[in-house]
């Protein structure tokens, strides 16, 4: 469940007051929405590094990505704990080796539903500022380097687990460059995605 949270932090940070310098917020939020707007698939891969605090320990674990509009993902880590999990339409599953299986029914559980829903407001159709109702906003950074900021709300699920999120993005793309993922206890995961293309072909068993 920490890593399907983290999956769903990946895919919101958004923010609403600007630091000195930063871009205004409407304007990151304008760009992101018309770059997500062009994309119909998604692929890349990712570096996760975990910084644990109480042990000053940090664990790094690759992995692949894949999206295809509107309701297709797969987030798949590769090293050194393979598991892969994915939706398609309102199926997801979460595949661990030597275990059967989990399957999950979007109609008949809320709470995955409403995880994933959040997440696919990242990837697919509808704005950005729809994530005001579970977090409070902001920006940083530069116009070539903007950062999104996110200080989820206590009510919010997102809440529970965290208490701030960072968006870093490619000022030219806007396609994301790097998640920052800080916990309740302090605790950090940081994800670096490198390769991505908008807009290829993808494998046909690729969310299978």
């Amino acid at each position: 469940m920490t890593r399907l949270l983290a999956l769903v932090a990946v895919t919101l940070a958004l923010p609403s007051a600007a630091a000195a310098g930063a871009p205004p917020l409407a304007e990151v939020v304008k760009k992101v929405d018309a770059a997500k707007a062009s994309v119909e698939t998604l692929s890349g891969e990712f570096t996760q590094k975990n910084r644990v605090k109480l042990f000053k320990k940090e664990l790094t674990s690759k992995g692949r990505l894949a999206f295809r509009k509107p309701r297709q993902i797969r987030w798949e880590y590769t090293s050194p704990d393979p598991s892969v999990l994915t939706l398609d339409g309102n199926r997801a599953t979460l595949k661990t080796p030597g275990a059967a299986p989990q399957v999950f029914d979007l109609d008949k559980d809320a709470t995955m539903r409403a995880i994933f829903d959040q997440l696919l407001t990242w990837l697919g159709p509808g704005s950005l500022a729809a994530a005001r109702d579970d977090y409070e906003l902001g920006t940083a950074g530069t116009a070539a380097a903007p950062i999104l900021t996110l200080t989820p709300k206590l009510a919010s699920a997102i809440g529970k687990a965290f208490q701030r999120i960072e968006l870093r993005l490619d000022g030219k793309s806007w396609l994301m460059k790097s998640i920052l993922l800080v916990e309740k206890n302090g605790d950090e995961k940081e994800i670096d995605f490198t390769k991505l293309e908008r807009n290829v072909k993808l494998p046909p068993d690729a969310f299978k």
